[in-house]
């Protein structure tokens, strides 16, 4: 990862991928399984393809507008130093909807960094 100057905001942006089953699957939790549970599941599956694919291709763009980022438990998580206004600006002339993404800038009283890895 490059050093950062420390002289500019620094904005995160995260892609949810996904959650555990139970979140992702209403009433999976202590059902039976039947029919109507495996078609729930079969359903999230195929929402769960087109979740990633939009994820990656986000991810993808966010990489080659010089985002860096990383993994995390249920989403990706990328950072640059810009301002709040800027990034929204950014995401916005790549086609990124304000819905599909959490974004926040990052002010130094959070006590994380996401550059010191």
């Amino acid at each position: 990862m490059s050093e950062p100057s420390r002289g500019e905001p620094l904005v995160t942006v995260s892609l949810f991928l996904f959650g555990k089953p139970a979140w992702e699957i209403e009433g999976l939790e202590g059902s039976p399984v039947d029919l109507e549970l495996l078609a729930a599941i079969a359903a999230r599956g195929a929402e769960l393809a087109g979740r990633l694919s939009r994820a990656a291709e986000v991810g993808r763009r966010l990489v080659a507008s010089g985002w860096e980022g990383y993994g995390l438990t249920y989403e990706v998580e990328f950072y640059k130093e810009l301002s709040l206004r800027e990034a929204e600006e950014e995401l916005k002339s790549m086609g990124v909807e304000p819905d599909e993404v959490a974004i926040r800038e990052v002010g130094d009283e959070m006590g994380r960094d996401p550059r010191a890895g």
